[in-house]
């Protein structure tokens, strides 16, 4: 996209040809605390009245039509507002469709003329000012321009176009307006709202949008509530409900080396999070999507003996954490092919696979024989079947064999068998959930290793790859899997795994997704810290968020488009 003139020529517009953005700055990063969207409406401005919750689309053009506002996948920006959006367009910092009048909100917008021989989209040198960009080319222009902000039919969605919730009252945009969103931003009024010009050619196609097709997943990666996370619920006595009502938090100072690292451990850099209230924001995130899941890392026993050291690398899990997984965090679906999981032996096998099912949870990747151990569990969205499997390469947990409990070993041989058995069940997207880690268990790229066993996931057709193993976030892949495009999350970080020595350690991303049918259509990372080593809370991306993500992006590869 070209890069315009300072010059600006405002006009008060409902009807909208549309502008071309400059690219907006980030905002610095910095340690403020976290701060809760703006209203609806900043003072002086109109304040347009909702729509109604947008209805299915098909076949035609619909006369009215919702407009997803959306990003580029690694802005850091979490949220806007009515209120954003009317002051980007004012500035000519709103990447608008052509052939679309915008109906709702009125907006005052700059129309901005390219420098003199830019030429650009619908300009050339000398010619008429660039206005709009046909909507098909937007995602295009947020992938060279991730800062960018614009304005998109819903059918054009895809991940590298991330979506921003409108108005949320919650911390970085929860609860807000969002067509791709979880079920309760689904149903909200939506304040964006476009109808066609008759000034460019538009395919009906672009306007496709059935609430009714769309899911969302929330993953939140490693989960082990032993160590820290047992101290503070057991002996500090603030019980298991704390340690899963994270809110926000901030930090302290920068990023300092470990004043008293544990023995062994050498000086890392640290950082120092406090806790800034929003309690239980981490819970209505992962709950509110229509399916969450969880890498289960140690056995579940009704014996539960705390290791609160932390120095014998044997963990566990209470049985008394089952009710709020399933009622405060909503969790659907764990994936256990982990190398902690027979830390408890035959006996915490035996009791992990009996207790998941009395909270109506599905669990994959563990079992009393290789054929349990390799069994998909399924869950259906939307009309969609989908698949989990699972498998392990960290040493220390038992390999299951035809007569021995334990994991599947992640094998060539075996991921063809798990997908082989999960698309002759009737799986429309199968979920691929590796605990690898490249033969170590510390670092936030993709070891080679890791890249050869991505091959064999492409082969044997999973449709999308969600792993841990290594401790750390990141990185997250976009590419073809399956004949579509698909995410892979290599690993997003311990959520209740607490290992305070290290910065990295402490810090995570929890992931959610939205799906149109077995579609991806967006991907977005909440950045969080673990406050006392027991539970986490979000940070806010554009400040000490930022930290983390930086990390994911700086090994990711997310330049892909269909």
């Amino acid at each position: 996209m070209q890069r315009r003139d300072t010059l600006v020529i405002a006009v008060v517009a409902v009807l909208v040809g549309g502008c071309l953005s400059s690219t907006a700055p980030t905002p610095a990063p910095s340690a403020a605390g976290p701060t809760n969207p703006p209203s609806a409406t900043a003072s002086g401005s109109p304040a347009p009245g909702p729509s109604e919750s947008p209805a299915p689309t098909t076949g035609a053009i619909p006369p009215s039509f919702p407009l997803a506002v959306v990003t580029g996948l690694e802005n850091a920006k979490p949220a806007t507002t009515v209120a954003d959006i009317q002051a980007l367009g004012a500035a000519g910092k709103l990447v608008l469709p052509c052939g679309v009048e915008l109906t709702a909100p009125a907006i005052v917008v700059a129309h901005i003329p390219l420098a003199s021989g830019a030429g650009g989209a619908g300009g050339g040198s000398g010619g008429p000012a660039s206005t709009c960009l046909p909507a098909d080319q937007i995602a295009k222009d947020l992938q060279a321009h991730p800062t960018d902000v614009a304005l998109l039919p819903a059918g054009l969605v895809e991940p590298a176009t991330r979506t921003l919730p409108i108005g949320g009252s919650g911390p970085f945009g929860l609860g807000g307006a969002d067509l791709f969103g979880d079920p309760a931003a689904r149903v909200l009024p939506y304040p964006v709202m476009g109808k066609a010009d008759g000034s460019a050619t538009l395919d009906p196609a672009w306007f496709d949008y059935d609430p009714s097709s769309i899911w969302t997943l929330a993953s939140v990666g490693g989960v082990c509530s032993d160590a820290g996370s047992a101290y503070q619920a057991l002996a500090l006595h603030k019980g298991w409900d704390w340690i899963f009502d994270g809110g926000t938090a901030r930090y302290a100072q920068g990023p300092h080396l470990n004043p008293s690292p544990p023995a062994g451990i050498g000086r890392y850099t640290v950082v120092s999070p406090v806790d800034t209230g929003h309690h239980g924001a981490v819970a209505q995130l992962i709950s509110g999507a229509d399916l969450t899941i969880a890498d289960v890392e140690c056995p579940i026993v009704t014996n539960f003996v705390p290791n609160y050291g932390g120095q014998v690398l044997q963990f566990s899990i209470s049985s008394a954490v089952l009710p709020l997984w399933q009622q405060k965090l909503g969790f659907d679906v764990v994936y256990m092919a982990a190398n902690h999981n027979t830390d408890k032996g035959l006996l915490g096998v035996q009791q992990t696979l009996e207790l998941l099912p009395k909270y109506d949870i599905e669990g994959v990747g563990l079992g009393l024989d290789f054929d349990q151990a390799m069994a998909p569990a399924y869950v259906t969205r939307a009309g969609v079947k989908i698949a989990f499997v699972a498998w392990n390469d960290v040493p220390g947990v038992w390999k299951a064999t035809p007569t021995h409990a334990g994991v599947p070993w992640l094998t060539q041989a075996n991921v063809e068998a798990s997908v082989k058995a999960a698309r002759a069940a009737g799986a429309q997207l199968v979920f691929c959930d590796p605990q690898w880690w490249g033969g170590a268990e510390y670092h936030s790229d993709l070891a080679a290793g890791q890249q050869a066993q991505l091959v064999w996931f492409e082969q044997a057709g999973c449709d999308e790859v969600v792993g841990a193993g290594t401790h750390l976030a990141g990185p997250l892949l976009l590419q073809d899997l399956n004949g579509h495009v698909g995410m892979v999350m290599a690993s997003e970080g311990n959520l209740t795994f607490g290992q305070n020595w290290w910065q990295d350690t402490q810090e995570g991303v929890i992931m959610t997704a939205a799906f149109r049918g077995p579609q991806l259509v967006n991907v977005r990372l909440w950045p969080y810290v673990m406050l006392l080593n027991a539970r986490g809370a979000l940070t806010d991306p554009q400040a000490d968020g930022h930290y983390v993500l930086d990390r994911v992006w700086k090994n990711s590869t997310v330049d892909y488009l269909p």
